[in-house]
């Protein structure tokens, strides 16, 4: 089995020789280290089997004696039997490791003494025991460079942008695999992913292009790219009715109706920005760009548009199934008004009091019978019919709120360097 060490050269003694002459020393080496990869992802209570190895290097062919290994896990609860085992160059230490339930990441502490009881090093172990119910943290990656993901429910497959590349999820919602790129390779690296309500999927790159595949990233197809003479990223977004959106600044918006081949500019949204598109019940389309202000609704399938004066400096729109609009401003706060008539009337339903002000990105995210909503500044909000609602979790760091097609909320941070798990079961 491949070995990864924890610690080189963990131990280094200077023993007098034996031989006459005083400035003759013997060098000792001692080398610890486990079997398998140093973190490990499991269910909380599981157990793990730890094997412990070590070697030792010295000038002369004298036994080595035994060292004591003493395994104790320091945080997250758990235990480990035996608790006291000895290794030799010859024999591992072993033993099983049942993960707690007090935290995610837990750490075993393995301290090692000589036969004397003198006290020599130790070493520590990490592992992530994840939870039902709670807010489980993680700052490994891959998922910790986690930038975007789209779950398929129909089809059980989730995938995500990180670190740019792109990772399927496996069998357990905190394991993931690279996805292969296409051949040949895309140019750009991967930075954003969407999905439509067929399960196709589109991936675009830091160079301006769009991939999009069939078979849940098996394989990709370069689309046409939205602006030809782009070399930087784009915005992209599939709006509720399977249209690809784009979006780059100093260039106009354009819409793809049949998958990225071909692509048409959309005029009378000039200065919105990049955001939101919804197809309402009656084709009617609404739009809400990244600026301030910019709700738009198009009764011509977006040849032209006409605003829709909103309540406050609006920066965020979502529209649920029975075509009740929903938007967010900024004025003193953070304020959600809903409109039941096509924008004619808003009324006020929820404010709060974020810390700063910032785009909303992924935001509205429905689970079951559950809207959970983030605010950017201030946490996770949960409602259930998007009038009345409820503080879920206060955390001001969080930027993005995803959802797997198991179900398991994922948030991200702002810095981009931790993500949280939360898999409900009540």
């Amino acid at each position: 089995m491949k070995t990864q060490y924890i610690l080189t050269a963990l131990v280094l003694f200077l023993l007098s020789s034996c031989t006459p002459d005083p400035s003759q020393e013997i060098l000792e080496h001692y080398y610890f280290y486990f079997e398998d990869d140093n973190v490990n992802r499991l269910l909380a209570g599981e157990k793990k089997d730890i094997v412990l190895n070590y070697e030792r290097y010295k000038n002369t062919d004298a036994p080595a004696d035994s060292i004591m290994v003493v395994f104790e896990p320091v945080t997250g609860g758990g235990s480990v039997s035996p608790s006291l085992s000895y290794v030799t160059p010859s024999k591992d230490a072993t033993a099983e490791w049942q993960l707690g339930t007090n935290a995610c990441k837990q750490r075993l502490r393995t301290s090692f003494y000589d036969l004397s009881g003198r006290y020599l090093t130790q070493v520590d172990r990490i592992a992530y025991g994840f939870r039902e119910n709670e807010w489980d943290e993680m700052s490994e990656d891959p998922d910790a460079g986690m930038r975007d993901m789209v779950a398929d429910t129909v089809n059980k497959v989730t995938l995500m942008v990180a670190n740019s590349e792109v990772y399927r999820q496996g069998e357990r919602y905190f394991i993931w695999e690279p996805v292969e790129e296409p051949d040949p390779e895309w140019e750009g690296v991967p930075r954003t992913i969407e999905i439509d309500s067929h399960g196709l999927i589109y991936v675009s790159t830091w160079k301006g292009e769009l991939y999009k595949s069939t078979d849940h990233g098996n394989s990709w197809t370069e689309c046409t790219k939205p602006y030809p003479d782009r070399h930087e990223y784009i915005y992209n977004y599939v709006s509720n009715d399977d249209d690809v959106w784009a979006y780059a600044h100093g260039y106009p918006i354009k819409r793809s109706r049949d998958g990225g081949l071909t692509w048409e500019v959309i005029s009378g949204l000039e200065g919105a920005g990049f955001g939101d598109v919804f197809r309402l019940t009656d084709g009617r389309l609404l739009f809400h760009g990244s600026n301030c202000c910019s709700l738009h609704i198009s009764d011509d399938d977006g040849a032209s548009w006409t605003p829709i004066p909103t309540p406050g400096n609006s920066i965020k729109l979502y529209v649920n199934d029975d075509d009740e609009i929903i938007i967010c401003t900024e004025y003193s706060g953070l304020d959600f008004f809903r409109s039941t008539d096509y924008g004619e009337t808003f009324t006020l339903v929820h404010h709060t009091a974020p810390e700063y002000g910032t785009v909303m990105r992924n935001t509205f995210t429905r689970s079951k019978d559950f809207y959970y909503v983030l605010v950017p500044g201030y946490g996770i909000l949960k409602t259930y019919d998007l009038v009345n609602y409820e503080a879920y979790w206060t955390n001001s760091e969080l930027i993005d709120l995803f959802i797997d097609h198991k179900g398991v909320l994922i948030a991200r941070d702002f810095d981009s360097e931790t993500v949280y798990y939360r898999y409900n079961t009540e």
